[in-house]
């Protein structure tokens, strides 16, 4: 298969300063010119628009960025993630709720709305727990689907406009859901400003993301892509959401998704104090605004690169056959900073219909479904959605396949059988 062709504008803007408190930055990794994760190409010779994407450290308050934000009116305006269904999920979903339920932030007459919500699989979960539900996100493809689930969904961007159409329509909300999408903007700002017009006095923005803590310490660079603009730690999304006249009370921390944290947070009028967990985890951030803090990780995704692609280079020479699982955003990161090609690896398998015969740019690697895959199993699957480690594994077992074993990229690069 003949290469993609990256296009790339080289004159574009490289920010070099913290988007929010105005320090200098330091380059923390550089993983050069880059295709748009989610955009799988249709054809495998298809020209691909490139962008760059490296990650910069604010040396003042700690946050995490993209030295180069791509438009969201690019990256949205045709979305292809949707929310996969996933055991793992539902189980965090229950994690998180009995979080905010036990320590007062949620209940059952909570109105609650969730930005970004894509298909409204965590509204789903709420709409019987809660009052009532609603979602906004911006990719009309995307809202299509949450509608037909019976999630009523609005196709906006959130901001203060929209905000003010919410609160005269529905009124105000008691818990406002920002999950895995409040790193997805450059101006963070735009989000916030719309959260006093229709929050509740004591309601709660809850806010979930990557914790780039466990990013940096599991060394999962991949997580890094253009939609994730910032890579948040309390310091650094605390200074953040002060800035914009809310504050940070509450935290927790789960396994999922290699490490996510929930930061819980009220507007600054409210008299609630922040808990021994947010100051336990202000503690243990200590040094991530200087640049020895990341020596580790930027000498273990070299070597892991290096690990990687000598293993998948020996078993191509003995003849094993490679696939992918995981056509997800990760996955593009990886395999292409990791210069791993159709050549080495034919097929990336996955579960999601909207992406079954496209392309994952530059790499040109096809998309095949689980049911296709089953029919032909590969030697090694090259896990790129190392996420959902268990669930895939069990789900590979259950349907007859034993023989099949797994390659995980990191931590370590290691060859697992279950």
């Amino acid at each position: 298969m003949q290469m993609g062709q990256p296009v790339c504008d080289s004159d574009m803007e490289l920010e070099q300063h913290c988007r929010s408190c105005g320090g200098s930055t330091f380059e923390l990794l550089n993983l050069g010119d880059q295709p748009l994760a989610n955009n799988l190409s249709l054809s495998p010779g298809a020209p691909v628009e490139t962008f760059p994407l490296a990650v910069r450290v604010c040396d003042r308050c700690s946050l995490a960025q993209l030295s180069y934000c791509v438009d969201k009116e690019v990256l949205y305006s045709d979305y292809n993630y949707v929310t996969p269904e996933s055991v793992e999920l539902t189980r965090h979903y229950g994690e998180v709720y009995d979080f905010l339920r036990e320590n007062g932030h949620i209940g059952p007459e909570s109105m609650v709305l969730d930005i970004g919500s894509n298909i409204g699989r965590l509204l789903e979960f709420l709409k019987p727990r809660v009052k009532s539900v609603l979602g906004i996100d911006p990719a009309q493809n995307i809202v299509d689907l949450a509608i037909d689930r019976h999630i009523p969904t609005f196709c906006r961007f959130f901001n203060e406009a929209s905000a003010r159409e919410i609160d005269e329509a529905f009124g105000k909300q008691d818990a406002i859901f920002a999950r895995h999408c409040f790193a997805h903007n450059e101006d963070p700002g735009q989000i916030l400003a719309g959260i006093p017009q229709v929050l509740a006095p004591e309601g709660v923005m809850v806010i979930e993301n990557a914790y780039f803590r466990d990013t940096v310490e599991k060394c999962e660079f991949d997580q890094i892509y253009h939609e994730h603009m910032y890579y948040y730690n309390l310091r650094g999304l605390g200074g953040i959401l002060q800035s914009h006249g809310l504050k940070l009370v509450d935290a927790h921390h789960s396994d999922v998704h290699g490490g996510t944290i929930v930061f819980v947070a009220k507007l600054a009028a409210s008299p609630t104090e922040p808990s021994g967990r947010v100051r336990d985890y202000l503690a243990s951030e200590a040094g991530m605004h200087r640049p020895e803090y990341y020596e580790r990780f930027v000498s273990q995704t070299w070597r892991n690169r290096n690990a990687l692609r000598h293993l998948v280079d020996e078993l191509h020479a003995e003849g094993k056959t490679i696939h992918a699982y995981g056509a997800s955003a990760k996955a593009t990161t990886l395999l292409n900073y990791y210069g791993i090609t159709a050549a080495q690896v034919p097929f990336v398998v996955d579960f999601t219909p909207e992406k079954i015969g496209k392309y994952v740019p530059l790499a040109n690697i096809q998309v095949i479904s689980e049911e296709e895959a089953a029919k032909d199993p590969p030697d090694y699957y090259l896990l790129t959605i190392w996420n959902y480690r268990d669930e895939v594994i069990r789900k590979v077992r259950a349907a007859g396949n034993t023989r099949t074993r797994f390659i995980l990229p990191h931590p370590d690069v290691e060859i697992v059988e279950a």
